[in-house]
């Protein structure tokens, strides 16, 4: 977020132990813990925007989903149900609570395709299935298309009403630790700038190519990405359609 000059504040939901190679344990934070974090914050700092990522049990799921309840702020959710090597990061009982009580309160939901399938089942077209996820009470949803099999790596945007294809070359490299953090992020950070929705999209696609053209080159598994300020350069833009 500080690549966009906004000041970001975290509500840590679990600890992880994991590296580049994966997650080797999780353990959620206490309920008090994680109630007192948002207090926290909200009566120092409160947020123009939120962006959910690992939620992990259903206690926490359920403390978060309370939370929504109060706030009228953009909320973007990045349903993160495995990591990137495969681990399950969301108890099974928590999916419930996320689609039926979060959910409602999500300006953009983010799944790659995997989480797409784990929430609708299968689906023929980009199109049908956003049509789908928007009848869990999401406003809008933003498909990630990195795990087809393709030279380009398109994504899907679409509110009900109006709808954003964007295609990017598809960027050749072991080191995407954290993509779908990096995208919900920048989404947030574009939102609390006040772009609207169609644009904040592209830009947070836009950062996201810039970051993977700049490997940190650690560790052995899926590593990290150099996180720069925000170029806004015109090869790291989306074709959109």
């Amino acid at each position: 977020m500080s690549a966009f000059g906004v000041h970001g504040c975290s509500v840590t939901t679990a600890l992880t132990a994991q590296n580049t190679k994966g997650v080797l344990f999780s353990e959620p934070v206490s309920p008090e813990m994680l109630r007192v974090q948002f207090q926290a914050l909200e009566t120092d700092l409160p947020p123009a925007a939120i962006k959910t990522g690992m939620l992990g049990s259903a206690a926490s799921c359920s403390i978060v989903a309370d939370i929504f309840q109060t706030l009228e702020v953009p909320i973007i959710c990045d349903p993160v149900l495995k990591s990137t090597s495969g681990s399950d990061l969301l108890d099974p009982e928590a999916l419930n609570i996320l689609k039926t009580r979060i959910f409602p309160k999500v300006g953009i939901l983010t799944p790659n395709l995997p989480e797409v399938g784990k929430l609708i089942g299968n689906f023929q077209t980009l199109e049908e299935a956003a049509e789908r996820i928007l009848t869990l009470g999401v406003q809008s949803v933003l498909i990630k298309g990195g795990h087809a099999e393709h030279d380009e790596c398109t994504d899907f945007w679409s509110d009900g009403t109006r709808s954003l294809r964007l295609s990017s070359p598809r960027i050749d490299t072991r080191h995407s630790h954290g993509t779908g953090c990096i995208l919900a992020s920048a989404l947030a950070s574009a939102l609390a700038l006040g772009q609207d929705l169609p644009n904040a999209v592209s830009t947070a696609k836009t950062f996201l190519n810039q970051c993977l053209k700049s490997p940190a080159n650690v560790g052995r598994g899926h590593g990290p990405m150099l996180i720069r300020p925000f170029e806004n350069r015109e090869i790291d833009r989306p074709t959109i359609r």
